[in-house]
């Protein structure tokens, strides 16, 4: 735009140096030096106009806001997204995002047993709209570098030097939650809002993480063992039901074999008993006849015996 105001003053300025000569120039001459001077005097101040329209007229793209400076100072006037405008070639507009951005820097801190820690933290942050040119005036546009940066370093060891090393592992949400809430505060007294904070990493030295590496494997190793002996514990008592179950089974095919001979022995006396006492000697007597044979001719009983019967 600039180029096209200066082209346009040059043509004006000559329009007008055409016009001043006309006097001094022939009939025919000053005819034609009034036409040309007119023409390059019109078309040197519409393109004055135009340069003028087009350097008043700015865009800001979406997620960002426009900070006008006149002279090189911030006015505090801040541009939203979308079509502005300013004083032509006098105002300057700074474009800065206000959309999500991330921040990733490595935090050297000691906890408080005095392990070094070293810890990857990544910020989620965006500038304040509201604050954007106080940010400019005061951090430019590298804010984050200048800002950001020393408050994790500082914000990190403050919360580290609270815990020590093996705390900073398993009570690992609270102290992301500490540095969030100390980042948050830092960083939103200057115009920039934090999202999220994220620890991506805790790395300690050699001799810290061995011994971790050991206790660890000491840990599982009882694990491993008592897991052990609570299955054998568990066979033992399976071993013991299934022979206390053999045994009990055993017993009672026992006691029903006692109970069938009992039964059979009862049943058996009392046939016995009921035999004996339908015994009488007349039935007795028809037994033996009925067993002899047909060859038989004399039956001789013992003397003490109770009949004698002669055959035929």
């Amino acid at each position: 735009m600039i180029a096209l105001l200066i082209f346009g003053i040059l043509l004006m300025v000559t329009g007008l140096a055409l016009f001043f000569l006309q006097p001094k120039l022939k009939e025919y001459e000053r005819r034609s030096a009034r036409l040309w001077s007119n023409v390059i005097g019109a078309v040197g101040t519409l393109l004055v106009l135009l340069s003028l329209v087009f350097g008043s007229i700015t865009t800001i793209p979406a997620g960002h806001v426009g900070i006008v400076t006149r002279f090189q100072g911030v006015t505090g006037k801040i541009l939203d997204q979308g079509l502005g405008f300013k004083v032509p070639y006098i105002d300057t507009i700074v474009k800065m995002s206000v959309q999500t951005q991330k921040y990733e820097v490595l935090a050297t801190a000691a906890s408080q047993d005095l392990q070094d820690v070293n810890t990857t933290i990544a910020l989620n942050y965006h500038l304040s709209a509201t604050e954007a040119a106080t940010v400019y005036q005061t951090l430019g546009v590298d804010y984050i570098e200048r800002l950001a940066a020393p408050a994790i370093q500082e914000t990190v060891k403050k919360v580290t030097a609270q815990y020590i090393a093996e705390d900073l592992i398993l009570r690992r949400d609270i102290v992301k939650g500490a540095i969030t809430e100390d980042l948050s505060t830092r960083l939103q007294s200057r115009g920039i809002v934090v999202e999220a904070v994220s620890i991506t990493n805790f790395q300690f030295s050699q001799v810290f993480t061995a011994a971790i590496e050991a206790k660890v494997s000491a840990l599982q190793a009882v694990l491993e063992a008592e897991n052990k002996l609570q299955r054998i514990k568990v066979e033992a008592q399976m071993a013991e039901a299934e022979a206390i179950g053999k045994a009990n089974a055993v017993i009672a095919e026992a006691k029903g074999e006692a109970q069938s001979i009992q039964i059979v022995t009862e049943a058996q006396l009392a046939a016995n008993k009921a035999i004996s006492e339908s015994l009488t000697p007349e039935v007795l007597q028809y037994i033996f006849y009925d067993r002899l044979g047909d060859n038989i001719k004399v039956i001789i009983s013992p003397p003490d015996g109770n009949f004698v019967y002669p055959l035929e």
